[in-house]
């Protein structure tokens, strides 16, 4: 599993050391779409681990500050030798707050709501619940062409009780 976090860190050191010079500035408005790869932690019980995480997205940009965003995300099942396990995924709905520090680029933060449904055991316990809760996070996008960006994000997850940290690197495409 490090070796999925020291890869997913050095694609991302790679990406972001593109020359400034070929981001191109993106549209301040418009439709979006993408998805992301990356990883997360749990810690619960006996199960102190990470593993994979898909997200595909969707969202609009009113203007160069503020837009929302729809998710899908998909933790992937993770479990030990002792029979414990975690997997969860869900939709989330989110406001999206964007702070351009260059023409070219911009960072971004975002809250929104997480309707997850998950599986667990833990000591023997299972447990199969849904709900939804609060998820926040933040990132930066690069614009490449007028409608191709890369996106780096953290975010934060309470799944079932359990806080998931996540980070993902992602494509993003403008209409």
């Amino acid at each position: 599993m490090r070796t999925r976090i020291v890869s997913l860190l050095s694609i991302t050191g790679a990406l972001l050391l593109t020359p400034i010079a070929t981001i191109q500035a993106a549209p301040a408005t418009g439709l979006y779409v993408g998805g992301s790869w990356g990883a997360y932690k749990v810690s619960a019980g006996d199960l102190d681990d990470n593993d994979d995480l898909l997200k595909g997205f969707v969202g609009y940009q009113f203007s160069e500050m503020f837009g929302v965003e729809g998710q899908w995300t998909d933790f992937n099942r993770l479990g030990n030798d002792n029979n414990d396990h975690f997997e969860a995924d869900g939709k989330g709905l989110s406001a999206v707050l964007s702070f351009p520090f260059t023409d070219k680029s911009a960072a971004f933060a975002k809250i929104g709501n997480f309707w997850w449904d998950s599986e667990s055991s833990f000591s023997g316990s299972s447990r199969d619940p849904d709900g939804s809760d609060p998820f926040w996070g933040a990132g930066v996008k690069f614009g490449f062409t007028k409608n191709f960006a890369l996106r780096v994000e953290w975010e934060r997850y309470d799944v079932a009780d359990i806080d998931l940290d996540t980070f993902s690197v992602g494509v993003q495409f403008t209409f």
